[in-house]
């Protein structure tokens, strides 16, 4: 087996999601996510933001291919009232990540695509997040 995809697939999608939601999220997009006085320092806005969450590589080891499954979830989190922030976001995700392409660092890009977007309510009572669940099946790139 090659290298694990999964570092080369989320350097690529924190690339895609800021440039997609560059209007909305203003570049708070993390794998980390920073104290809001340190997102707003650097951001002017606290909310809303796109965090890169859990996710899991499911090897796929054929006799002629070296390929892989890998999984992320993407979570955008709103303040604002209600959920029309958080699902306007997470539609513009869902159109520039399903089934398109995506340039991988060592890597060929089989398959992307968006499997479910759940929306919930925080426990806080005024954050609303949508999750987008993203399988991106990917081959090692030769030559």
């Amino acid at each position: 087996m090659s290298d694990d995809p999964s570092l080369a697939i989320q350097v690529a999608l924190v690339a895609r999601v800021a440039e997609l939601t560059r209007d909305d999220v203003a570049g708070r997009v993390y794998d980390d996510v920073p104290a809001a006085s340190e997102r707003i320092a650097d951001t002017g806005a606290d909310f809303p933001y796109i965090s890169i969450a859990d996710g899991q590589l499911v090897p796929i080891d054929e006799e002629c291919f070296d390929r892989s499954t890998t999984f992320i979830n993407l979570n955008v989190w709103s303040r604002a009232i209600g959920y029309p922030e958080a699902k306007r976001i997470a539609g513009l995700l869902r159109i520039g990540l399903h089934e398109q392409d995506l340039a991988i660092a060592g890597h060929v890009l089989d398959r992307m695509r968006v499997e479910n977007i759940t929306f919930s309510r925080d426990p806080d009572g005024v954050t609303r997040r949508a999750r987008l669940e993203l399988s991106v099946e990917t081959q090692p790139q030769t030559g």
